[in-house]
């Protein structure tokens, strides 16, 4: 669709915005959109070091939108030739889940109790005790390249004592000394947690907890420039410094909400046949301004219970008025 309602060409920015194509704040998957910036080059030189150093397993702390999925996309794609990669993206994680995952991944032609199962809640005990061992035993024998296996689990809502048992157990296994399994867990924090967090404190080379903090305006006009560096060279300064500065302040240095206001600042500008988004084109994107407005419903909707009770027994009242009245 190269055109509007009056058949004029919208042209090719309002295209590639407003028909939600691939574009510089559209994170989808691609890894040369890995933001290296805000110490999150740095995670990720930890997270290599301490798999080579064999240990068992790494925690990446993040609240939601704070490029967890991207930086395991990233790693993956650094360490395909050392490990047989595996990513695990359930929201929900159980023993049979995990069990499930891995032994398709790893034991491609059992026949029994993973293979067979298309739920992992159909799973018995004893399938479950079946499949422990078959995963075990294939992590110990033989897997693909003779290769130790990368377990990435992408924000769980939360991991139970007997999944944690499970990787406990698994990630001990070794073969000629080297560690069989090893595990990243992309942990969803809440903000107030990731607030918390001291400034890059828990992102030193050889601890198992990392965490990806909020930008701060510096890293966000750093981030605007390092996207729009990579989707055209010639836009990298679209953003002025007052420009980063609002974004930084509406989205609080949260990527996904950066993402979100610059890309519908971009939206708004092609509306107007503008190459590059002004300031007008930011505020509307950053409206309603954050903390100027009520997000809860209107008092009758929050109360139209008590609001209707109250109707329906003064038009009850009213009747047994009229009739009384009548009756005399």
């Amino acid at each position: 669709m190269n055109g509007d309602e009056d058949g004029r060409d919208v042209g090719l920015e309002r295209r590639q915005y407003y028909w939600s194509t691939p574009g510089p704040f559209n994170q989808a998957g691609n890894i040369f959109l890995f933001f290296g910036g805000a110490d999150r080059g740095r995670t990720l030189e930890a997270l290599v070091g301490s798999l080579g150093t064999g240990e068992p397993l790494l925690h990446v702390h993040g609240e939601r939108g704070s490029g967890k999925t991207l930086l395991g996309l990233v790693l993956a794609d650094r360490l395909a030739e050392r490990y047989n990669i595996i990513r695990v993206e359930h929201r929900t994680l159980s023993v049979g889940g995990l069990l499930q995952q891995l032994g398709i991944e790893l034991c491609p032609s059992m026949t029994g109790p993973v293979g067979s199962m298309r739920r992992s809640s159909e799973m018995t005990p004893a399938a479950l005790a079946v499949a422990r061992v078959a995963v075990a035993s294939q992590l110990v024998t033989g897997t693909p390249g003779n290769r130790p296996v990368l377990l990435l689990i992408d924000s769980p809502d939360a991991i139970d004592a007997p999944v944690r048992a499970l990787l406990d157990e698994l990630s001990a296994l070794c073969r000629d000394g080297q560690r069989m399994l090893q595990v990243v867990l992309f942990e969803r924090a809440e903000p107030d947690a990731a607030r918390s967090v001291p400034a890059r404190s828990a992102n030193d080379p050889g601890t198992a907890h990392h965490w990806l903090g909020r930008l701060t305006l510096a890293e966000t006009g750093e981030y605007l420039r390092h996207q729009m560096t990579l989707f055209d060279y010639n836009r990298r300064d679209a953003f002025s410094h007052e420009m980063a500065y609002f974004i930084a302040d509406r989205s609080e240095g949260v990527l996904r909400s950066i993402n979100t206001i610059a890309r519908n600042a971009f939206v708004i500008a092609g509306l107007e046949n503008e190459r590059v988004p002004r300031m007008s084109h930011l505020l509307l994107a950053g409206l309603p301004p954050r903390g100027d407005t009520d997000p809860r419903p209107p008092f009758v909707r929050r109360h139209r219970r008590a609001v209707f009770a109250l109707f329906a027994s003064s038009v009850v009242a009213s009747l047994l008025s009229l009739i009384m009245l009548s009756a005399r």
